[in-house]
């Protein structure tokens, strides 16, 4: 059995590649790239599982994927052929063997398929996930609900339930992609920030109180002017932090890059949230003399 996927699913295109299935001496499913849900966690025997919704198969069920016609679903496309490689599935077309980074949809199947802890994640189309209620694991809640293609905190939510995932995502399109992933205590986020796949600085911003009360946002806090952020020397930050993140670093194949992460002392665990780009000179105003300096310095360094 193989699996055909392509964007066009109209009745036409359907119902022709059903009239080939019954010529095909090799049976295959043919559906689109929102019929497919992603699951990834860390500590399963199974980090990376991924579904067909449609077909109710798993991508591992399949001897072959065919990818194809992802126009508008690059992203899906582009998953689907990094988890087909860590599972050892055999895929066409292989121009997405390097393919690049464009969300925090394929930044997560990057990271997962190198062994770098994230949250537990379940991740698709808007349909996907609500089609995927089945899938969601015990205790998942409360999840952060995150638009894969967002940033600065654009639509992420701490959600207590499925009720609450299928109303934040009534008012957006069916193909729009999202992260639902565990929600993980802590008193705040570390930014390490590389520069040649080196660690150059470390911001630390502490999770305080959100004057708006907004308890579907209480898991973050990123002031204007960064009131909550600190500068960490990097001989303060733990070992374990700067081994994670610049594991994530090198699995994105970015030289130059900002990784997000969550520390649990007690655990004395890592949680990636999102590998940024840098240098953010403009964007962000928190120690820009540091940024300035670490953009410079690279700048000016030999790349060859």
């Amino acid at each position: 059995m193989k699996l055909v996927l392509a964007n066009n699913q109209s009745e036409r295109f359907v119902a022709f590649y059903k009239s080939l299935q019954n010529q095909s001496r090799e049976p295959f499913d043919y559906t689109g790239y929102s019929s497919m849900i992603f699951m990834f966690d860390n500590d399963s025997s199974r980090p990376i599982v991924v579904k067909n919704l449609a077909q109710a198969r798993d991508l591992t069920d399949y001897k072959g994927v065919y990818i194809n016609n992802y126009l508008n679903t690059y992203e899906l496309a582009a998953t689907v052929a990094i988890c087909c490689q860590a599972l050892g599935v055999p895929y066409v077309d292989k121009e997405f063997e390097h393919a690049p980074s464009l969300s925090k949809l394929t930044a997560s199947a990057r990271l997962i398929a190198a062994g770098v802890r994230i949250p537990k994640t379940l991740a698709g189309t808007k349909a996907a996930l609500l089609q995927a209620g089945e899938y969601y694991p015990a205790d998942f809640f409360p999840a952060v609900l995150k638009r894969a293609d967002a940033d600065r905190g654009v639509d992420n939510l701490k959600l207590d339930s499925p009720a609450e995932v299928a109303a934040c995502l009534q008012a957006h399109a069916d193909r729009s992609l999202w992260l639902l992933q565990e929600y993980i205590a802590n008193d705040g986020f570390y930014r390490v920030s590389f520069y040649d796949q080196r660690p150059v600085f470390c911001i630390f911003r502490t999770l305080e109180a959100r004057a708006d009360q907004n308890a579907q946002k209480a898991h973050m806090y990123r002031p204007k002017g960064g009131a909550n952020a600190s500068l960490l020397p990097l001989a303060e930050v733990p070992r374990e932090i700067i081994d994670e993140c610049q594991r994530a670093i090198m699995a994105l194949n970015r030289q130059i890059g900002g990784v997000d992460c969550i520390y649990d002392p007690v655990s004395q665990r890592v949680y990636v949230l999102e590998v940024n780009y840098n240098p953010q000179l403009v964007t962000i105003e928190t120690y820009k003399d540091v940024r300035i300096k670490a953009f410079l310095d690279d700048i000016n360094r030999d790349w060859s």
